[in-house]
């Protein structure tokens, strides 16, 4: 099973890194565009994404390296990297959820919360029991069709 199972010799880490920042810096831009927050927190969030990137520098180094070795390769990893980042994420968040829905005065953002949890939740567990029945046609598209749909071939 290529999404639940460790395929590479890269960590999950390793494998998600470049993805994860990218993500982190395009969600940062946007924080740092928007005007009603205040610059001491622009500033802060600023230095906790410039502390972590510099903190898994070398790991992003060579994500990217892999990735203009062989780009078809690095983003399959990444295809298949992410829904197990969901999964430990879910395992991470949920008790600290469940803690914040709690200790919440508000009714609606403790019910909200659960909502919103338990819809990703179940979203995930479906996926994943349908990839689970379906796997080997699955891992086939991804290592067949997939590859050859992202590979740009140069024009001779």
């Amino acid at each position: 099973m290529i999404f639940f199972a460790q395929t590479n010799s890269a960590g999950l880490l390793e494998q998600i890194v470049f993805p994860l920042f990218l993500f982190w810096f395009v969600g940062l831009t946007l924080v740092l565009l928007r005007n009603d927050i205040e610059v001491i927190w622009k500033v802060a969030i600023f230095f906790v994404f410039v502390f972590y990137f510099f903190q898994f520098f070398p790991e992003l180094k060579e994500s990217y390296d892999r990735l203009t070795r062989s780009y078809p390769t690095e983003i399959l990893n990444w295809v298949t990297g992410m829904p197990r980042a969901f999964y430990f994420f879910l395992l991470f968040f949920w008790p600290i959820a469940v803690f914040r829905m709690f200790y919440s005065a508000s009714p609606f953002l403790a019910n909200s919360t659960a909502k919103v949890l338990l819809g990703f939740t179940l979203a995930y567990w479906i996926l994943f029991l349908g990839y689970h029945q379906f796997s080997a046609p699955i891992d086939e598209f991804l290592k067949t069709k997939f590859v050859d749909w992202i590979t740009v071939v140069p024009p001779k």
